[in-house]
């Protein structure tokens, strides 16, 4: 039987980040820019930080926190330092829908920020006005989470968005939809973006039939880079479900993939979701196995398995709970880390998709890398940015090019 803090458990590791180290002929060193941690020189909104994003401007960094229930602004300098701008939490008069936030994504045609609440069911969103965000609203069918998490009556009829246990959420690169995975109500909930600038409910997706019944408890999903496919990671059934998708938003179930099945080995609770840049591979932290599986697409227009790597092939331990994964612009590097593990992990890309183990990255001064729970690489690949879960931090660091 499914036990959801378990599954949480997973959720809520943190990475750490490494100091002046060389990965392959792209990347000389990382150097520490700063290190923020929770209620610590006026930093705030850290307390287990499930998400970062960074504008292109590079002006601005948002992060969602799962602990404090919260959504921090910071501001940039032209040092990449960041400074805390504002937070808003759940205890925040008339402010809900935060009570674990997990998934964030930037609009940044429209200036908007929509955060996911894991336990809340629901999606918030956050309008700039002039240089600050406020509050927008909040969409939810408002069901509490003893009713959703403690409960043995179905929902049933009352999950009307599909947003129960939201957790991951993605827009198109056009920004008319928002797509969210929703673990609690097995679903893809699917949003459209108005030219008003609002955020309408479209509909939900709840199977992947006539292929498989379920989606597996989806907590992760990505896009193609054209946005013609659409990756759905099912957490307890092992799955990846890839739907075709039109230009009007349609989807049309394409391959479901399961673990054991056409020679996919190691695809044990699949947690988190990469796309390279050309479309041609996917790569996938697979937090049960401590695996990370690559697909690739072959003549068919399907995918097929190509790679597993493991503990063994990083010196035998550290990817345990593989949960966090960034990619390079270019494609040519993928950074890795474990919830359970220690160590920020690098890997070097070959023309034919495969990773090839480049370096580890285990402390920063004093600081052990571990409990990894994001890894985010800025546009322009000049920075990344490790998020450490329950240690409540956050890592900047600038790339080094050579």
């Amino acid at each position: 039987m499914f036990n959801y803090k378990k599954l949480i458990y997973f959720f809520i590791f943190t990475t750490t980040a490494v100091f002046n180290v060389s990965i392959a002929d792209t990347i000389d060193d990382l150097k520490l820019i700063q290190i923020l941690k929770d209620n610590v020189n006026g930093a705030d909104g850290l307390g287990n930080p499930r998400s970062i994003k960074v504008s292109s401007d590079n002006s601005k960094v948002f992060v969602s926190s799962g602990d404090d229930n919260a959504f921090a602004v910071f501001n940039l300098d032209n040092n990449f330092n960041l400074t805390l701008s504002q937070v808003f939490k759940n205890s925040s008069v008339n402010i809900n829908g935060l009570e674990g936030a997990s998934g964030l994504i930037y609009l940044e045609h429209i200036n908007q920020v929509v955060v996911t609440g894991f336990y809340d069911g629901a999606l918030t969103l956050f309008s700039r006005k002039n240089r600050d965000y406020s509050f927008n609203e909040t969409i939810s069918d408002g069901l509490s989470y003893t009713r959703v998490f403690d409960s043995n009556v179905p929902v049933g009829k009352l999950d009307t968005l599909g947003l129960l246990g939201a957790w991951d959420i993605v827009n198109t690169i056009n920004e008319k939809q928002l797509l969210v995975a929703s673990y609690m109500s097995n679903s893809i909930s699917i949003f459209d973006i108005t030219p008003d600038e609002e955020v309408i409910f479209n509909r939900t997706i709840k199977n992947a039939k006539p292929l498989e019944d379920s989606l597996g408890k989806p907590i992760s999903l990505a896009l193609s880079p054209l946005n013609d496919e659409l990756y759905v990671l099912g957490f307890e059934k092992h799955q990846l479900t890839i739907f075709d998708r039109s230009k009007e938003g349609g989807l049309l179930v394409k391959q479901v993939i399961k673990n054991g099945a056409d020679g996919v080995t190691q695809f044990v609770n699949p947690q988190k979701i990469v796309v390279s840049p050309n479309g041609k591979f996917l790569y996938i932290a697979c937090a049960g196995s401590h695996a990370i599986v690559v697909f690739h697409k072959v003549d068919t227009g399907q995918y097929a398995f190509l790679q597993a790597i493991n503990n063994s092939d990083i010196g035998g331990s550290g990817l345990e709970g593989a949960s966090s994964l960034a990619i390079s612009s270019d494609g040519s590097i993928v950074y890795s880390a474990g919830e359970s593990g220690i160590g920020l992990y690098f890997f070097g890309v070959g023309d034919n998709g495969r990773l090839s183990f480049k370096n580890k990255l285990l402390s920063v001064r004093d600081d052990e890398l571990k409990k990894i729970s994001s890894i985010t690489l800025t546009s322009d690949n000049r920075h990344l940015l490790v998020a450490t879960g329950k240690d409540n931090s956050l890592f900047v660091f600038k790339i080094k090019t050579r």
